[in-house]
């Protein structure tokens, strides 16, 4: 049937909520070789497309090039829903090549927003906890034809950094769906390593910080629809690995502003927590004058209070002035008296303020 059938869209819509609901579906989907067939024909389309792309008549090519968007945007969206959460069919679209078909149609998906925002909802799917299917978009693809629209990239993911970093309207869904997809893809290695190699996280500390007031507001709502408010979801994402940790502490003034937004960014506290985990971090962490400020301020919070009872002895010896200390002290004295139960956290923190105490007092 043709796009413009009415019932071929009735019947996709139908098969979209099947396939997202039920899990048997899926399955059955994929040795019936529905996910196969999609691929196949986002192939035949970019070959179309490719072909088109070469004939004398603009206008005419110009409408054919919609209709055929039209129709990716239709198998895109059956295909998201064949992928939603099962591991099987994203192993199965992993060896149809479901990558290399969508960096094939990347120039033309550049032409038109809706046909990129469902792919990369669809990338979003394919790749949320399937180290695979990330790796397969850090991976260079051979065979990729050039398009009507600026060349590519060397990989699929390193065009999802072209559209995250490139100048956007505020609340751009393209720009939110390329983050998103790029904090899917920091949980794998390879592609940590790929970011490792490109200058992508050095517009962090670039951006502006916002007032006070600002902060406060966007962290009552947790700010992740605004661009610093992306930046900071990524950087969780990618704090969570060793080598992802090191990743952003190579970034010059990154750490810095990390530590000015910790206050009133949820996200930004948490990235500060996990760069506390790895023992090689801590002493690069604990050198700046204004993380000293935050560990203070934050002494009675629970994440930051048993890391530093684990700070390496060199460590430490920053933290041994008179003022923190006596903070210490205060806090362990304040913690003894209002201790009412015998939770086994509040026992724990208590446990490490009386180690940290001790520890600063030797």
């Amino acid at each position: 049937k043709t796009f413009q059938d009415p019932l071929k869209k009735l019947t996709a819509r139908a098969l979209m909520t099947l396939l997202a609901c039920s899990p048997a579906a899926q399955n059955h989907a994929a040795k019936a070789g529905l996910i196969d067939s999609c691929v196949e024909q986002m192939k035949q389309t970019h070959s179309q497309l490719h072909l088109e792309s070469v004939r004398p008549s603009k206008a005419a090519h110009r409408k054919k090039e919609e209709s055929h968007l039209k129709e990716v945007k239709l198998t895109v969206e059956i295909l998201r829903s064949a992928l939603y959460r099962n591991d099987e069919c994203k192993a199965v679209a992993t060896d149809a090549r479901l990558t290399l078909a969508l960096h094939a149609l990347w120039p033309w998906l550049l032409l038109g927003d809706p046909s990129m925002e469902a792919v990369l909802e669809l990338l979003c799917v394919y790749t949320a906890n399937f180290t695979t299917a990330c790796s397969t978009l850090c991976a260079s693809g051979p065979g990729i034809a050039s398009g009507p629209k600026c060349s590519l990239g060397n990989s699929l993911m390193h065009s999802v950094m072209k559209l995250a970093s490139g100048v956007a309207p505020d609340n751009s869904t393209i720009q939110k769906l390329a983050f998103s997809l790029l904090a899917n893809l920091a949980m794998s290695r390879d592609c940590r390593g790929l970011l490792q190699k490109t200058n992508f996280l050095q517009a962090f500390p670039l951006m502006p910080a916002p007032k006070a007031g600002g902060v406060k507001a966007a962290s009552a709502g947790c700010g992740g629809g605004s661009l610093l408010g992306l930046w900071l979801r990524l950087l969780v994402n990618l704090s969570f690995a060793e080598d992802g940790q090191q990743s952003i502490l190579r970034v010059s003034g990154a750490l810095e502003l990390l530590v000015d937004l910790a206050q009133h960014r949820r996200h930004a506290l948490l990235t500060l927590h996990n760069l506390c985990f790895c023992p090689t971090n801590k002493p690069h962490v604990i050198a700046n004058e204004q993380m000293i400020d935050l560990f203070i301020s934050w002494l009675s919070t629970q994440m930051f209070l048993i890391h530093l009872s684990n700070f390496p002895s060199k460590a430490k010896t920053a933290l041994k002035c008179p003022s923190v200390r006596l903070k210490i002290e205060e806090a362990y004295t304040a913690s003894k008296k209002g201790m009412k139960n015998e939770e086994p956290m509040s026992t724990y923190l208590l446990k490490c303020l009386e180690n940290l105490s001790q520890l600063l007092n030797n």
